[in-house]
C-alpha cells in the first residue's frame, strides 16, 4: 500500500490492522473498496489505488457533473455559486485577468466567474471532455490535454472544488494545478472533511464517503500540510457547511438524488449550520493560497 507523508509526523502515514470502512459501491471499475486512515494524522485514503481514475467519469454519469438539477433547484444552485464567484474573486489582488475552474463539472461555478469577472477577464472551464458540458456562454471550455498545452504559468485565479479528493496522489495533483499558475497567482481548493460531524449520523451513506470516487479523505491537519509542503502561501482556511444531506439521503434510502430531498435537506440548512458551527467538524474545508 503506497503511503501518502503524514502530517503529524516526518515520515509516511501509518495504517492500523484494518480499514475504518468496507463500502461495496456497485461502480464496476471498483466493485468493493476499503477506507483506511493514519493512526497519527487521521488523513484517509480508498483502496486499492486506481492508476487512471477517468475510466469514473466517462459519460458524465456520475453525479459530479450535477446533471439532475432543473427548475428551481438550479435557480437557487445559481444564486449560491454567483455569490461564491464574488466572494473568490475578492481574493485576487489585483483582479485577475486569465480565470480557470479545473474540474468544472457542469461548468456552473466557471459561469458565475464569468458573469461576475466583467469583460476584461478571460474565464476557462477544463476537464476530462472535449466537449462541454452545456452551452458556456462566455467561458472557453477546454479538456485537460489542450488546457496543460495552453495555460500554463499563465492562470491568474484557479478554483478546484470538489476535485484534488479525486486521484490517489495529492502531491501530484497538486503540482499539476500550480503548472497552471503565474508566479503570485491565487489557488482556491475546497475539498469534503473526512472528520465532518455527519459521517457518525449517515454511517457508510454519508456523501462525504462517496466510493470509490473520492479517493483521499482529507482532514484539516493534512490539507494544510498538503499545500505547505509545496511551498504555497496560505491566505485563508474556511470551514465550509456543504451540500452532505440531500446526497447522503439519496445513499441512505438507495435513490438518485432528487428535489424533494433537496428541498428537505434544504430545510435542515440551519440545524445542519449550527451542528458543524458548535462542533467545528465542517462538511468540507475550503483553503485560499498565492503561488510564490
Amino acid at each position: 500500500m503506497t503511503m501518502p507523508a503524514c502530517a503529524a509526523t516526518s515520515g509516511s502515514c501509518h495504517y492500523g490492522p484494518a480499514p475504518q470502512l468496507v463500502l461495496e459501491t456497485g461502480n464496476t471499475h471498483a466493485p468493493v473498496v476499503e477506507i483506511w486512515r493514519c493512526t497519527a494524522c487521521g488523513h484517509g485514503v480508498t483502496r486499492p489505488e486506481m492508476a487512471d481514475v477517468s475510466p469514473l467519469y466517462a459519460g458524465r454519469e456520475s453525479e459530479d457533473f450535477l446533471a439532475r438539477d432543473a427548475g428551481w433547484v438550479e435557480a437557487l444552485k445559481n444564486f449560491v455559486v454567483r455569490r461564491l464567484a464574488r466572494g473568490l474573486l475578492a481574493f485576487a489582488n489585483p483582479a485577475p485577468r486569465v480565470i480557470a475552474d479545473f474540474g468544472t463539472g457542469n461548468g456552473m461555478l466557471a459561469r458565475a466567474l464569468a458573469a461576475e469577472a466583467g469583460a476584461d477577464a478571460t474565464i476557462h472551464a477544463l476537464d476530462f471532455f472535449d466537449e462541454p458540458p452545456a452551452p458556456m456562454d462566455n467561458v472557453r471550455y477546454m479538456g485537460f490535454a489542450e488546457a496543460a498545452r495552453t495555460l500554463s504559468g499563465k492562470v491568474d485565479l484557479l478554483t478546484c472544488f470538489h476535485v484534488l479528493e479525486h486521484d490517489d496522489d495529492s502531491d501530484a495533483m497538486l503540482q499539476r494545478l500550480l503548472a497552471y499558475l503565474r508566479p503570485g497567482g491565487t489557488l482556491v481548493v475546497e475539498v469534503p472533511n473526512v472528520d465532518c460531524v455527519w459521517n457518525g449520523w449517515f454511517g457508510k451513506a454519508c456523501a462525504n464517503w462517496y466510493a470509490p470516487f473520492h479517493r483521499v479523505h482529507f482532514t484539516r491537519r493534512s490539507l494544510r500540510a498538503l499545500f505547505e509542503r509545496h511551498d504555497l502561501t496560505i491566505l485563508r482556511e474556511e470551514d465550509i457547511c456543504g451540500p452532505t444531506f440531500a446526497l447522503s439521503l439519496a445513499a441512505l434510502l438507495g435513490v438518485a438524488p432528487n428535489s424533494l430531498l433537496f428541498a428537505v435537506a434544504a430545510g435542515l440548512r440551519p440545524a445542519q449550520w449550527i451542528a458543524e458551527k458548535v462542533t467545528r467538524r465542517p462538511s468540507a474545508l475550503r483553503i485560499i493560497a498565492r503561488k510564490s
